[in-house]
């Protein structure tokens, strides 16, 4: 399956690319949101793991500045625990969300949840 985690923090990128490229899953990266609206209208991506907070853009831009297929899957993930912000990420179209710091089991929990046996 193909993932977009968009994140500031290049090591957690580093680690749930690993993790989910390990599970047999075709994992892309973004730094920022800017660049994640970018990936996401050139590829096809079945599961976004998105971040709220970020420099310059927040994952709520994300959310209203990216251009997703009806079938993808968004998954928040943050250790900012606001129920606003929870609730303006599901008005836009998340799916769920993931509070850091996760572990392996849970995210990959998450992503057979959220995507089926594909996610598998």
């Amino acid at each position: 399956m193909r993932i977009l985690i968009v994140d500031d923090d290049r090591d957690l990128l580093a680690a749930l690319k690993r993790v989910l490229d390990d599970n047999g899953h075709e994992t892309h990266c973004a730094d920022n949101a800017r660049q994640a609206v970018e990936m996401a209208a050139a590829g096809d991506y079945r599961l976004l793991l998105v971040d709220y907070k970020m420099p310059e853009h927040d994952g709520i831009w994300f959310m209203q500045n990216a251009t997703l297929p009806k079938e993808s899957k968004v998954l928040l993930i943050t250790a900012y625990v606001n129920r606003e912000v929870i609730n303006r990420m599901f008005d836009l179209g998340a799916a769920g969300y993931l509070v850091k710091p996760f572990d392996e089991d849970e995210l990959l929990r998450h992503v057979q949840f959220y995507c089926g046996k594909e996610g598998a």
